[in-house]
């Protein structure tokens, strides 16, 4: 080991928190609402894409 770390407990990362906690829960319903008009307007341009 270097001087610069003396015993192997000071390379230890902290956890982090996690993120689901770091939003807001009244985010969430607009949150699913984005990815599910996304989804549906992929799912149509891909069909419309491939069929014709």
């Amino acid at each position: 080991m270097s001087t610069t770390y003396p015993d192997a407990d000071s390379l230890r990362i902290p956890p982090k928190p996690r993120m689901a906690r770091a939003q807001p829960v009244s985010a969430m319903p607009l949150q699913l609402a984005a990815s599910a008009v996304s989804a549906f307007g992929l799912a149509w341009l891909l069909s419309h894409l491939i069929i014709g």
